[in-house]
């Protein structure tokens, strides 16, 4: 027997098709659409005018052929898809995100340890947000990035240990905001963030991005859906012991705010976040100052370890390094990669291992917006 296709199902899909690849990559005349999607033209036509209609795409610019010139059609910019609020230990960037996967931070603040004075820093940044953006009711959600573990179902952050947040339910909290809100770990969504514009881990079947910040975190991906786990714990790779001996845990070795606070013993760093730190720390190394390039192998080792660890376990196609550093394989790839043959058998360690695509800005933040994207094409229609 054969299913009778619904063709209400079908346009749909197609529909859904359509402006996923406009938002995924960028704007094309509808004959570009119809080559990339294999649907008929007349059925891009109809689809293309649909979208307009519904404020979806827009008109962009014009692409020049060798015959003739033909409109080039892209996600809208009209309206702000999300409203990041993409903390980590140290700080807080609030930025607004659009339907063509693009975003902007409009705010920054120190991450209070009080949470009721983190909650009316958020309340204060909304309220500006409203102000200057215009938002599309149906779509628009406002998204919480946590460093920490979190219940995505019941919008929980169960526990954030780096920065004494436990048991808070973000859903009760903010329910004052007028829009939907969703709650994940940085983490995953750095890696769905990287799932959605790249196509080496669209293509994996298994993936994992290893997060550094303050803490480290993790994220599994196993034919294109993150894996939280029963208790939403999966990839939490940070609290894996590491010394038994001493009972220290992966995040003893590898946060970027421990190796700055080790370097800081030896020599004074420029900069007052994380980021900027770490930029110092390379421009030590490659100076060939001997107190840091010591500590930098050290921890370098360390990374190297680890990175054999989740090879081993899980085996994937892509494992990517992000976070609040965005470069670590870029500078120090070659030996990290040395130090992984020394341990690893060469057959089992021949995994691509490569930094983030997004470099100016926390993958997490990029993922907030992404997750809100992939929540509305679900339900396109």
């Amino acid at each position: 027997m054969h299913k009778k296709l619904n063709p209400r199902s079908m346009k749909q899909e197609n529909k859904k098709m359509v402006l996923r690849y406009l938002i995924e990559s960028g704007p094309h005349s509808r004959v570009e659409i119809a080559k990339k999607t294999g649907l008929a033209q007349s059925a891009i036509w109809r689809i293309v005018e649909e979208l307009m209609n519904e404020d979806l795409i827009e008109e962009k610019g014009v692409a020049t052929g060798r015959r003739r010139r033909a409109t080039t059609y892209g996600p809208t910019r009209s309206f702000i898809t999300s409203v990041i609020y993409n903390v980590e230990v140290l700080e807080t960037l609030v930025a607004v995100g659009f339907l063509d996967g693009a975003w902007r931070i409009v705010e920054r603040f120190p991450t209070p340890k009080d949470f009721e004075e983190f909650k009316q820093r958020v309340f204060t940044s909304y309220e500006n947000i409203l102000k200057s953006h215009t938002l599309n009711e149906k779509i628009s959600k406002v998204v919480f990035s946590l460093p920490g573990i979190v219940n995505t179902e019941k919008k929980t952050l169960i526990h954030a240990p780096n920065i004494g947040w436990r048991d808070i339910d973000f859903q009760k909290e903010f329910e004052e905001l007028d829009l939907e809100m969703l709650v994940e770990n940085d983490s995953n969504l750095s890696l769905l963030a990287e799932e959605f514009f790249s196509q080496d881990v669209k293509s994996s079947s298994v993936s994992f991005f290893l997060y550094f910040g303050e803490g480290i975190g993790g994220a599994i991906s196993v034919n294109g859906s993150i894996v939280r786990g029963k208790n939403f714990a999966a990839g939490e790779i940070g609290h894996v012991v590491l010394d038994i001996s001493s009972n220290k845990e992966v995040e003893d070795f590898l946060s970027i705010s421990k190796l700055v606070a080790e370097v800081e013993k030896k020599v004074n760093l420029q900069g007052e976040f994380l980021d900027e730190k770490f930029r110092h720390i390379k421009r030590l190394w490659f100076s060939g100052e001997e107190r840091v390039r010591k500590i930098m192998e050290d921890y370098l080792r360390c990374v190297a370890v680890v990175l054999k660890n989740v090879i081993y376990f899980l085996n994937p196609g892509v494992i990517v390094l992000g976070g609040v550093v965005n470069d670590l394989w870029e500078t120090f790839g070659s030996f990290i990669k040395k130090e992984i043959e020394k341990i690893a058998d060469k057959e089992i360690s021949d995994v691509l291992i490569r930094d983030t695509i997004f470099k100016e800005v926390a993958p997490s933040l990029v993922g907030g917006n992404v997750l809100v994207i992939e929540e509305f094409l679900k339900n396109v229609g």
